[in-house]
C-alpha cells in the first residue's frame, strides 16, 4: 500500500529546495525531493514543471508548511529581548547565545 504525497514547496533554486527538506526533517517529518534535475530541461518543458520540489505524506503536509513557513519568514511570535546572565549584554530574542560572552539563554539551555 503506498502512502498519498503532497508537494509543500517548489522552487528554482535547488539549494533552497534542499534546505528546506532538511528544515521539514529536523521537524520529525520524512521528506522527499523531486526535478531536482529538471532545470536543463525548461524552455522545452512549462518552467514551473521544472522547479525542483519538497514530497511529504498528506497526513504530515500542515506540520510541514508550518515547518516550512516558520524557516522562511521566522517565529509566528517574536521571543522578548534578554539580558546574559555572564556579562549583563542585552540581545534581541531571536539570539540563542550571548554574542559578547557566549552564555547560552537561560530560558533555551
Amino acid at each position: 500500500m503506498s502512502v498519498e504525497q503532497v508537494r509543500v514547496f517548489r522552487h528554482a533554486n535547488v539549494l533552497l529546495v534542499s534546505h528546506v527538506r532538511n528544515v521539514i526533517e529536523s521537524g520529525g517529518v520524512a521528506a522527499a525531493l523531486r526535478n531536482m534535475t529538471l532545470a536543463g530541461g525548461a524552455g522545452e518543458l512549462p518552467p514551473d514543471q521544472c522547479e525542483a520540489e519538497v514530497w511529504v505524506a498528506a497526513a504530515a503536509e500542515a506540520q510541514a508548511i508550518e515547518l516550512v513557513r516558520e524557516a522562511l519568514e521566522g517565529p509566528a511570535t517574536a521571543l522578548p529581548e534578554w539580558c546574559c546572565q555572564g556579562c549583563g549584554e542585552r540581545l534581541e530574542g531571536v539570539f540563542d547565545r550571548c554574542w559578547q560572552c557566549g552564555r547560552d539563554r537561560p530560558d533555551r539551555s
